[in-house]
């Protein structure tokens, strides 16, 4: 038996943790708290002395004063975590634990043995307490900086308990024991303080100035510490003994196994137009166009971190320019990793490509973990391979040849597989979710900051969030500002109120002020103007195109107008009414001769019924319907049929025609003849515009051989046009109207020069339309007025208070929102919208068993075993049909209805022992595709996706009705 700091035998016995047989239920294995901490502080110091990213860890040493006493703070916490767990009411959890523990003084009441009685006590709670009272017994910490300090212990599991919480265990010596129990947690203190700080060390942490963001840090820290040190890697010893391992060898063995990857430490060229011929399949020739080379001037002028606002046009390059700048920016700031979010999975998938490509080309010489942050990330080839091939060589290695051996040093550790760890690898892309969740109130949320705050962060499509999720949005770039973390913004253009709120939410992080409150906002926005001049006066209305903000902190925006790349086109702008039939004469008449066109539609049945239609006219195989309710795997291999068709260097048809929903709207480069679109907010459309003519160079026949947008869905014989209902309940009628009203008269648009006049006309406050249109539209400005705030305050339910610049982490989360990811119990969103749910799909044939549905060109008609669980490439088969319910399908107290039935009629009962299907819900399809959800018959077809009908109307209230 080796130990590593010397301890009495009461110390020495109490328990940490212990194993169960589960035959014999007998304990067979445990081990001590003493050891248990030991490993957690030794786990500690290496993830701050090679796993942190460098401005992390720059962060907490500001705050602390000191280099040695940040590191020591950190140790220090990790190896007293638990030491709350010297208390009787965690100790009698384990009956034959506890009585050892009795044999040496420490007695434990057993009748609190599974008693509701002990649950207010948890164990980091006495350990904020014990921690709190001896920071200032033995050390003089006044009490706020005690408690401030202690805090961090309190939210070790995630969620910090408020000041009640603390307060109710503080008097209940039954609980947390007093007399020999208090001895034992000195002791523990003690001895981690003896054993990893000093006392100048402890001296600086009295005086420090530590701010909230640095206790989440440092939480995290402990958090991931803790993880770690409680896995496999740290074996439990036989009961009644102590382990035969030194600390600092169970550590390095553990170290060596874990194998974390390192910081990626970026070293791009000095010379911009190098780096771009480096990182990107441009050719040898090529340099950054004018918005590309002025946002990488910025990156590496930028006196401190900031937040840059890119906008300019669809297929500027921006996404390439983000990369660059970002590579400068870690470089020049101490970040060690790039989070990319996008609006959807799609979306997020593709760039995923685009990342693993950049990745490999730049010049690493040690492995980078990169992770895909969505649900259904295994369905994703590239990332599902780099999974699988999940370890690779001890770091340290060196690699001879790094251009050839660079597509084995992008992987993806088995580590980071999980959900909440993921996003804390190296180089993430991720659906725009991922960054908000750092401001929503929920569990574990300080490790969604450890996660960015060593990061540069690329938010993509940043104009196409809603009210709701622009809350959260703002939240989040108020608390990447606190961290110091760049942040690159893209859109192709940005209302100057939305322009305004997000370098407002940044600087305020940055600066240490308080947070703009966002429904207040929408009111104060027309008060009187502040006898005070504004700082973002400049980023009003329409500031030119294309630009660059830099907003930095504590100084005016910077505003950059790069030079224009010359390139313009004019789009004919047409209308059409609402009927199928004048829809088809128009598409019938355009593509005589030929082409491509695609009409977009803005709810998915009105897209099935479009496509129904235009198949009568045109035939089946010249349609091809695309939109979110398919499942994943139909709609994967619909995206990748997208992009081979009419991708850059598609293999363009004779003649066919797209039917889609948004899918087609955002980050995926395809290039049509002609475009029918719904109308919507015109920086909607005009996105949606930019899959016109893309790609310049190409042949396209007579009759659409000019770009040419034609708008539908409204009726044009009212004043104003009167937008079809399905739309306005997306969209709101406001926002149409004002664009219906903007347009008005137009016949041509000019790209780029008309996207910022336009935009800034609809989102601003000027009147808009014909005067006889002035009373419809006030009322649907008020309607709207009244929807934004109240989606406002709903959103700031669940968002994380602003920053705090003193303070401790007591309290910070509150109303638990649940988990955001796994929706098991989940409260909240950071999307706004009516509840659905997400099953996967199966077929039943006439012999009773269950099988992947047949019409699946992979893994199709597979059985699914009873008694087995799937193998590897059956899960990813089964995962990959997952579909998302329509919300009109449960709507109201039908998804709860829908939940128990579904749960009742479980097919598939040894799935409850796979960890990436348990707990989904499953949807039985017959032969022919049919499933009833009552009062719903479902159909699915591998051409149309899914569609519903409800056959008895009369059981529904009025109020729960699909529309």
């Amino acid at each position: 038996m080796t130990t590593d700091t010397p301890l009495s035998a009461a110390a020495r016995v109490v328990s940490a943790k212990s194993y169960v047989d589960p035959v014999t239920g007998a304990i067979e294995k445990w081990l001590p708290l003493h050891q248990h901490l030991a490993d957690t502080a030794a786990i500690a110091g290496r993830l701050w002395d090679q796993w942190l990213a460098p401005a992390v860890r720059q962060l907490i040493v500001d705050d602390v004063g000191d280099a040695s006493a940040a590191r020591g703070l950190a140790v220090w916490l990790a190896g007293v975590h638990d030491v709350g767990k010297a208390s009787p009411a965690f100790a009698v959890q384990v009956p034959r634990l506890a009585e050892d523990m009795r044999l040496l003084g420490l007695d434990a009441d057993s009748r609190l043995h599974g008693s509701p009685d002990r649950l207010p006590a948890r164990h980091e709670l006495v350990s904020h307490l014990a921690a709190s009272a001896w920071l200032e017994e033995a050390h003089g910490f006044d009490r706020v900086q005690a408690r401030r300090i202690a805090s961090i212990l309190a939210a070790h599991h995630g969620k910090p308990p408020d000041a009640a919480q603390v307060a109710e265990v503080r008097p209940r010596d039954r609980l947390v024991g007093a007399g020999r129990w208090r001895d034992v947690r000195v002791e523990l203190l003690e001895a981690a303080t003896s054993a990893h700080v000093s006392e100048t060390d402890i001296q600086r942490w009295r005086a420090a100035e530590l701010t909230q963001p640095t206790l989440l840090l440092l939480s995290a820290i402990v958090i991931v510490a803790d993880w770690i040190a409680s896995s496999d890697y740290f074996p439990l010893s036989e009961l009644g003994e102590q382990p035969w391992q030194t600390t600092r060898e169970r550590a390095e063995n553990a170290w060596r196994k874990l194998n974390l990857p390192a910081p990626w430490t970026p070293t791009p060229p000095t010379d911009d137009a190098e780096l771009f011929r480096r990182r990107f399949t441009l050719g040898e020739t090529t340099t950054p166009r004018p918005a590309q080379a002025e946002l990488m001037r910025l990156a590496r002028e930028s006196p401190t971190p900031s937040l840059f606002i890119l906008e300019a046009e669809m297929g500027a390059g921006k996404t390439e320019a983000a990369l660059a700048a970002a590579e400068i920016l870690a470089s020049r700031f101490g970040r060690s990793g790039v989070f990319i979010g996008l609006p959807t999975q799609a979306t997020a998938d593709g760039m995923f490509a685009r990342l693993t490509e950049w990745t490999q080309r730049l010049e690493l010489d040690t492995p980078v973990n990169v992770f895909l942050a969505h649900g259904n990330r295994l369905l994703n080839e590239g990332f599902d391979r780099l999974a699988r091939d999940g370890r690779f060589r001890a770091i340290g290695d060196t690699y001879d040849g790094r251009r050839d051996a660079s597509e084995d040093l992008v992987i993806a550790h088995q580590w980071f597989s999980a959900p909440k760890r993921g996003p804390l690898s190296s180089l993430v892309v991720g659906t725009i979710d991922q960054a908000l969740f750092g401001a929503l109130r929920t569990r574990h949320v300080m490790l969604r900051h450890l996660a960015l705050a060593g990061k540069v962060v690329i938010l993509d499509e940043v104009h196409a969030y809603d009210a709701y999720m622009g809350q959260y949005l703002e939240r989040a770039l108020h608390w990447l500002g606190a961290y110091g973390v760049p942040v690159i913004l893209l859109s192709a253009t940005l209302p100057s109120d939305k322009r305004r709120a997000f370098a407002k939410a940044y600087e305020s992080g940055r600066t240490g002020g308080t947070a703009p409150s966002a429904p207040r906002r929408a009111w104060v926005a027309r008060s009187t103007a502040s006898s005070q001049p504004d700082p973002h006066e400049s980023l009003n209305g329409d500031i030119g195109y294309p630009s660059i903000v830099a907003v930095r902190g504590g100084s005016p925006p910077l505003l950059v107008h790069p030079a224009s790349t010359g390139t313009s086109r004019v789009v004919a702008l047409d209308r059409v009414d609402d009927e199928l039939d004048s829809l088809a004469g128009l598409l019938s008449d355009a593509l005589a001769e030929g082409g491509t066109a695609v009409v977009i539609r803005n709810t998915v049945r009105r897209a099935q019924e479009t496509a129904a239609r235009l198949r009568e006219e045109f035939g089946q195989d010249a349609v091809m319907l695309a939109h979110a309710r398919f499942l994943g795997v139909d709609r994967a291999r619909r995206d990748r049929r997208l992009l081979e068709l009419f991708g850059k260097n598609g293999d363009r048809p004779e003649k066919m025609i797209v039917v889609a929903t948004q899918v087609v709207e955002q980050s995926l480069d395809l290039d049509f003849d002609i475009m029918v679109s719904d109308v919507a907010p015109v920086d909607l459309l005009l996105q949606r515009a930019g899959r016109l003519h893309r790609h310049a160079g190409r042949s396209r026949p007579s009759r659409v051989d000019t770009p040419r947008l034609v708008l539908t869905g409204a009726d044009w014989t009212c004043s104003p046009p009167e937008p079809n209902p399905a739309s306005q309940k997306i969209y709101e009628r406001h926002p149409l109207l004002r664009t219906l009203a903007v347009l008005h008269g137009c016949d041509a648009l000019r790209l780029p020069d008309d996207i910022p006049p336009l935009v800034q006309a609809v989102y601003g406050q000027e009147p808009l339309g014909p005067a006889e249109w002035a009373d419809p539209m006030s009322e649907a400005a008020a309607s709207f007025q009244n929807v934004t705030v109240s989606r406002q305050h709903a959103a700031d339910q669940f968002r994380l208070n602003a920053m705090k610049r003193t303070g401790d982490l007591l309290g910070l989360i509150g109303f638990d929102a649940g988990d955001p990811e796994s929706g098991a119990g989940a409260r909240a969103t950071v999307r706004d919208g009516e509840d659905t749910l997400d099953v996967l799909a199966l077929q039943q044939n006439g012999d009773g068993g269950y099988y992947t549905p047949f019409w699946l060109e992979e893994g199709g008609g597979i059985q699914i075993p009873e008694n087995d669980l799937p193998d590897h490439a059956l899960t990813r088969v089964i995962l990959g049909c997952s579909l998302r319910l329509p919300a009109a399908v449960c709507r109201g107290r039908l998804i709860d209805r829908h939940i128990r039935r579904l749960e009742e009629s479980y097919p598939v009962l040894t799935w409850h022992g796979s960890h990436a299907l348990r707990g989904e819900l499953v949807l039985v399809l017959d032969a022919d595709g049919r499933a009833s959800l009552d009062p719903f018959t479902l159909s699915y077809s591998p051409e149309d996706g899914l569609s519903y009908t409800w056959a008895v109307r009369d059981a529904l209230p009025e109020s729960e009705l699909p529309v």
